[in-house]
């Protein structure tokens, strides 16, 4: 089974088993407060049935009256039984068909005695009068608590598969949009790993190589000259790599930046274009940024135009917000387009131009930290045009 499969059985599972626990515990309790509320009115009932048996001859008409509303209003009734008690042997014979030896027991001891027989529910308790002590027992069915039990039991069960459907769909895209969030990232610095490492190997084995060859035998001044500045060029790239991974780790860590400040682009843009590339102002505007991570951004996008514009002129462009840098060199191949901006992915029609493929991905970090966007539109041999629109533009 698929790891996404499995999250998204095991978090419906947990969710639906406790949306379960929960349902069946309210249904319990609802079930039970139905119950003892029934029992309530049934004591009513009693209690009712028994003053107005018993008060029939009092000489008050009006409260007998009263007493037969009373009755009659209360929940009705299948069985209404009056046992006279004073003979407790005897009464026990009847009481028996009703209640257990428990039940009696406690009838006995003036409490108030509720019980089931079937599907009907009862209750018992002493009457006092002057003709006797009785017991006085009711019997109704409780359609009201079966009803409202069964609308229940309909409602959670419908809940629980609705829910069921619901978590099922939810934790399964949850889980797959992470998994694919997951992948993606895991693939993102499995690459980059094995980039670096290979962009960081070429050099070292270059150094490795000049020093074997100059232990092979004695050269001449000149020659151990050369073969030192080979060195130290190699030794300069690998420096350059370790400098730009560090600035890109640093922006793609997430920390917010710090050191702001209101930059204007046109001026920063003149010192990077000058002896370059033409500068175009139709506009200038300002935003709050660092300084010196939007001009590494900004030096790495017109670096690169320059560098793949095949001796042709480079333009930047500001306007409204927006920094256009267009040049009319090599282009880049439609397969290689959406993956400029990847960490040392070079495109397959760059040739023997020197580059660690680092720059364009390290520019649009940055950028996209400013609040930036970045756009590339390409055609091979027609050129290649970079988009960066500033959506916060400091007043």
């Amino acid at each position: 089974m698929k790891t996404g499969h499995k999250i998204s059985l095991i978090y419906s599972g947990i969710t639906i088993g406790l949306l379960l626990i929960a349902g069946i515990v309210f249904y319990f309790f609802s079930s039970n407060y139905i119950r003892n509320l029934y029992f309530h009115y049934m004591q009513e009932k009693a209690h009712a049935v028994a003053e107005e048996k018993f008060f029939k001859d009092e000489p008050d008409p009006v409260k007998y009256r009263n007493m037969v509303i009373r009755r009659k209003a209360s929940i009705p009734t299948s069985k209404e039984l009056f046992i006279n008690i004073d003979n407790r042997d005897l009464a026990r014979q009847v009481l028996s068909a009703y209640l257990n030896d428990e039940q009696i027991k406690r009838l006995y001891a003036n409490q108030t005695v509720n019980s089931e027989h079937g599907q009907k529910v009862g209750t018992a308790f002493v009457y006092y009068d002057n003709m006797g002590t009785f017991a006085v027992i009711v019997l109704s069915r409780n359609p009201y608590g079966a009803d409202i039990s069964r609308t229940l039991r309909w409602a959670l069960l419908l809940l629980v598969l609705v829910s069921a459907g619901v978590l099922w769909l939810i934790s399964r895209l949850y889980a797959m949009r992470m998994l694919d969030r997951i992948d993606h990232d895991y693939q993102t610095e499995k690459m980059f790993v094995n980039n670096a490492s290979h962009e960081i190997n070429n050099p070292l084995t270059a150094i490795q190589g000049e020093c074997e060859v100059g232990l092979l035998r004695d050269y001449s001044p000149q020659e151990y000259q050369d073969i030192l500045r080979r060195i130290g060029h190699e030794a300069e790239r690998v420096e350059t790599i370790m400098r730009e991974l560090l600035q890109f780790s640093h922006v793609r860590s997430g920390e917010e930046m710090t050191s702001l400040e209101p930059v204007s682009i046109m001026p920063l843009l003149q010192s990077l274009c000058e002896g370059h590339c033409e500068l175009e102002c139709k506009g200038d505007f300002t935003i709050s940024a660092d300084a010196h991570l939007l001009r590494m951004a900004f030096h790495n996008l017109i670096n690169n135009a320059v560098k793949y514009s095949d001796g042709k002129p480079v333009s930047v462009t500001v306007a409204d917000h927006l920094v256009v840098i267009r040049d009319r060199g090599i282009g880049i191949p439609k397969d290689d387009l959406p993956h400029i901006f990847e960490p040392f992915y070079r495109a397959s029609n760059t040739g023997s131009v020197m580059g660690h493929g680092v720059g364009l991905a390290l520019a649009k970090a940055i950028l996209e930290k400013h609040g930036a966007k970045v756009n590339v539109e390409s055609q091979p041999q027609h050129g290649t045009t970079v988009t960066v629109s500033f959506l916060k533009v400091a007043k």
